[in-house]
């Protein structure tokens, strides 16, 4: 790829990112202080105690293991001599948006939820660059190790599919199978981001996260509405208010956005490799038909570039499937294992 196509994409990159957080202060922050100029749109009701859905024993016990240097949180749940599920969660989430999967799965795996680096209870190291790719897949990598096993069944969602696919491609021998949900491919999404305007208008808040300050304070407007807006779906209940309060419970405490906003700061791709992995890796690709920030075609483009994939879209279903329809993604999930034997 030309020097003069990466400095043109770094140009656009930037002016989208301005121009996003200048849509941001127009019309989220200013609208605040001209309705109330004395209120405070920041102010937060902090909890001390935890919900109690978090220390519910049905999801399991809470562990703490250090892998890669890193001092990662995680809930336990099923018999250890059980093949492996390892369970990576998405933005803004942490181990408890697994919740439907583990009571489901445990009984024939030993079921790990893990909290990636920068959420939740795992450690959260200060600075962009540690946040890079290549350290959230020796994260996992090490984890699996560090947990007693050579390999494990990945189940992800979102950022952590992305991990996931890279680990994937990085490491496949650790690996009996990949599922991933509502997410695509680092390559693949670099790929339509930079030559498709679904995905690049799909993918505006990725360039305004790439700004300093004001994606954090966005995020955090109204006592974390954020959660109720985008997690609450009208007419189901597999997400409940107590369950949104536990979202806000973990992303309510000081700077807790900013560690992972860094995933999208540390990884963000000016240019893409096209390559083809042939590795024989079951391989499930599921995205819903309502996803308001993936382009189906990426599907296309994993398929391009995985011999070993099946990819599925599941009408009526949004980016949250797993918490938004857990029957049926269990359903999917267990009949990929089954069909090949897992």
């Amino acid at each position: 790829m030309g020097v003069l196509t990466i400095v043109q994409r770094f140009l656009i990159a930037n002016a989208l990112t301005v121009y996003y957080s200048v849509l941001t202060v127009l019309f989220k922050f200013l609208p605040k202080y001209l309705m109330n100029p004395f209120g405070d749109p920041w102010a937060m009701k902090l909890k001390l105690e935890p919900p109690t859905e978090l220390t519910d024993p049905k999801y399991g016990v809470h562990k703490y293991i250090k892998a890669n240097n890193m001092k990662l949180h995680y809930v336990d749940s099923g018999d250890p001599s059980k093949p492996l599920m390892l369970f990576l969660h998405g933005f803004p989430e942490f181990w408890y948006s697994w919740r439907h999967q583990i009571v489901h799965f445990n009984k024939n795996y030993r079921c790990v939820a893990v909290d990636m680096r920068g959420y939740g209870d795992s450690e959260r190291p200060e600075g962009v660059s540690f946040y890079k790719m290549e350290l959230l897949v020796e994260d996992i990598r090490d984890l699996i190790r560090q947990l007693g096993y050579e390999k494990c069944i990945l189940i992800s969602h979102d950022w952590g599919g992305l991990v996931a696919c890279s680990l994937r491609d990085t490491y496949p021998e650790v690996l009996h199978a990949l599922v991933m949900l509502a997410s695509t491919s680092h390559e693949a999404w670099a790929e339509l981001m930079w030559t498709t305007d679904e995905q690049r208008k799909k993918s505006g808040y990725v360039f305004s996260f790439r700004a300093p300050k004001i994606p954090e304070l966005a995020l955090q407007l109204d006592n974390l509405a954020i959660f109720d807006q985008f997690m609450l779906v009208k007419g189901k209940d597999t997400v409940t208010t107590q369950d949104i309060e536990c979202f806000k419970y973990w992303f309510g405490k000081q700077t807790a956005f900013t560690p992972p906003l860094n995933y999208y700061r540390a990884n963000f791709a000016y240019t893409y490799k096209k390559k083809v992995h042939k590795e024989n890796v079951p391989f499930l690709a599921v995205h819903g038909s309502n996803d308001r920030y993936l382009s189906h075609a990426l599907l296309d483009v994993m398929k391009d570039a995985y011999t070993n994939i099946e990819t599925m879209i599941v009408d009526g279903v949004g980016h949250f499937m797993q918490q938004e329809e857990p029957v049926k993604i269990n359903k999917l999930i267990s009949d990929m294992l089954a069909k090949h034997n897992l």
